[in-house]
């Protein structure tokens, strides 16, 4: 939250006193206090523009903003990267300083090369370094030439607020057109992220430091709890539904139907619709993100298995039944045991149900066994006449 000595804080009080005293029906309902008039203001109001003075302005090609991110994020704008939890927000990140840093595509769009600047609340320093390596060295596919574009600030144990930062930047005269902030609850400790208003601070908190550096912001958040597929993509952040409305681009990575893929939607205010795509963020790819153009966007959907585990399911299954050719098995902890024992896979009593359920018509169980447990057995075939 903003201190109350906070120049922003005390126009937004301001302002409250002047809606308060014009919705007053008697001057006896006024606040007992005077209306201070002030032109040191940090931030003036801008003017009024005419229509014509609009025209001027769009038209004059040194007001027009640059992307950064192609189709996506202009500079001095600010942008929110969503996802579940350990989804590879933060090595999308570091994927996407690597790329802007040198010009290069990024989650399948292009990129402009611009200054970086990373600021990592979460990670120790070495593991943020080499995180860093990882991602360049991939990228070049070895030798990881110079670069004079990107900054890393490891900030992980200190806590700063923003204004801080700002005047360290300011101070040493850097000048970013990107700046990434990982990851957002780490600049909103004991802030409720349902509280519109608190988050509000924080996101009002944010545009400042854009505006005051002239920097495009990027900062990534997680998904509530459970599946999302079918929630609109810009609410699938947890909390406020500030998220959705505030940042000027919002992206998803939404888990996809095939095991280690990711679909990826974008939604920019100032930019036309873009369909989604799919991204391979797998044991090949990592730690990069492979855009798959010919991958259909599938969600997952809610309880829907995913294919390692289809094939996991199946092969247990075809060891049950071997198993079940020497001898019946009595009691489902021993089928369990026998089982794990034979495959080396864990096998929880959800999991051995699922099992039953696939090769029903394959076996027998019959209840009310010794000791009051099922005893499974193969189904008898019988040969034709």
């Amino acid at each position: 939250m903003r201190p109350e000595n906070d120049p922003y804080y005390k126009a937004q009080l301001k302002a409250i006193e002047l809606e308060y005293m014009l919705d007053s029906p008697t001057v006896t309902n006024m606040p007992n206090r005077s209306i201070e008039t002030r032109n040191d203001d940090p931030k003036p109001l801008p003017d009024i523009m005419s229509f014509g003075q609009c025209m001027e302005f769009a038209t004059n090609p040194a007001n027009e903003l640059e992307e950064i991110i192609e189709g996506c994020l202009h500079e001095g704008c600010k942008m929110i990267i969503s996802g579940s939890s350990k989804a590879g927000k933060t090595w999308s990140l570091i994927n996407l300083a690597i790329a802007a840093s040198n010009g290069m595509p990024w989650l399948g769009m292009p990129v402009k090369q611009s200054k970086v600047l990373y600021l990592d609340f979460e990670l120790k320093k070495y593991f943020g370094t080499d995180r860093i390596k990882r991602v360049a060295k991939a990228m070049f596919k070895g030798e990881i030439p110079k670069n004079y574009y990107l900054d890393y600030w490891p900030l992980r144990g200190h806590r700063t607020e923003l204004l801080d930062l700002l005047t360290k930047i300011r101070v040493e005269r850097r000048n970013y057109d990107l700046i990434i902030l990982d990851p957002y609850y780490k600049l909103a400790t004991g802030i409720d992220e349902n509280d519109a208003k608190a988050v509000g601070e924080i996101v009002n908190l944010i545009e400042d430091f854009s505006e005051e550096t002239g920097a495009a912001i990027v900062f990534a958040h997680h998904f509530s709890k459970g599946n999302k597929s079918e929630t609109d993509h810009i609410d699938r952040a947890s909390g406020s539904g500030v998220f959705a409305r505030d940042p000027d681009a919002i992206l998803t990575l939404t888990s996809h139907e095939e095991d280690e893929h990711l679909i990826l939607e974008t939604t920019s205010r100032n930019c036309p619709f873009s369909p989604p795509k799919v991204l391979e963020f797998s044991a090949e790819t990592f730690p990069l993100f492979e855009h798959k153009p010919d991958l259909e966007a599938k969600f997952r959907k809610p309880g829907q298995t995913s294919s390692i585990q289809k094939k996991i399911n199946e092969a247990l299954c075809d060891k049950f039944l071997e198993l079940l050719k020497d001898k019946p098995i009595i009691g489902r902890e021993r089928a369990i045991e026998a089982l794990q024992k034979q495959t080396n896979n864990e096998v929880t009593k959800e999991r051995f149900a699922k099992i039953l359920t696939l090769i029903k018509d394959q076996i027998d169980i019959e209840k009310n066994g010794p000791g009051n447990q099922n005893i499974y057995s193969l189904k008898l075939k019988l040969k034709a006449e």
